[in-house]
């Protein structure tokens, strides 16, 4: 019942060397099961890098709580900690509405969550595998499944989502190419807007800006000028999704003082 699946083994490798240096500063979640073992809640990487570390023991906190509130927590600790993909994230959702038959503001209520947010996450379920396999591994951003949501036939989904990678577009270009491919009378094209002259990206201003896409699961785009200065624009799609960013970048709550 863990909705975390995907475990880089880079971040293990991370989190194993600080365990090793500094101990496990945060017990896992357990609750008891009827054999007399313990069965994990939350803490499914503090597990895996203490079995690397061939620990015989851990803390943990005990809780006996039923399948709902199990499933409920893990996913819960897990959103707080940036843990789960977008997918991961949907599949969470998902599985608290088939296995305990929940309505979307029910899971949204459980986790803290606005109900659109779940229903539009839920949304990405609905991308063809091999999309949702791209943005498993953060090659598409959480904008950029968004706007491939807008593509009628999966298999020019499929073809734009490799293009996406490929060609590194921008959710607004996706957002574009999303609308042509939708049938009907062809709008007669504008002519397009100038654009600014800038200075080619560099190789490591192209690295860290897909660092930055995948870290904050969004478009980012970044902007040099002769001179070495620029700025660095980030799209977010509703007020719950700028909260998010927000968190992730100044590392608190949008609610702290």
């Amino acid at each position: 019942m863990q909705p975390r699946r995907d475990f880089q083994d880079a971040e293990l490798q991370e989190l194993q060397a600080s365990m090793q240096a500094n101990g496990l500063l945060q017990p896992v979640t357990v609750r008891p099961r009827t054999d007399g073992k313990f069965e994990l809640i939350a803490g499914e990487r503090r597990f895996r890098a203490a079995r690397r570390l061939d620990w015989a023991t851990i803390p943990a906190y005990i809780r006996d709580v039923s399948n709902e509130q199990m499933l409920s927590l893990a996913l819960v600790e897990n959103l707080q900690r940036e843990d789960l993909n977008p997918i991961e994230e949907a599949e969470g959702y998902r599985q608290l509405i088939n296995e305990f038959g929940l309505a979307h503001h029910q899971v949204a209520q459980a986790v803290g969550k606005d109900r659109s947010t779940v229903t539009n996450a839920l949304r990405l379920l609905s991308l063809p595998e091999q999309v949702q396999q791209l943005v498993r591994a953060g090659s598409l951003t959480l904008g950029h499944a968004r706007a491939l949501l807008a593509v009628p036939e999966p298999v020019s989904l499929q073809e734009l989502a490799a293009r996406v990678v490929s060609e590194r577009l921008s959710v607004r270009e996706v957002e574009r190419l999303a609308q042509e491919t939708k049938p009907g009378p062809k709008r007669q094209r504008e002519a397009a807007p100038a654009v600014e002259s800038v200075v080619a990206e560099s190789a490591e201003v192209r690295r860290l800006t897909d660092r930055l896409r995948r870290t904050l699961q969004t478009d980012v785009a970044v902007h040099v000028d002769s001179a070495g200065r620029g700025e660095v624009r980030i799209r977010f799609y509703s007020a719950d999704d700028f909260n998010r960013v927000f968190e992730l970048i100044t590392g608190s709550s949008s609610d702290a003082d």
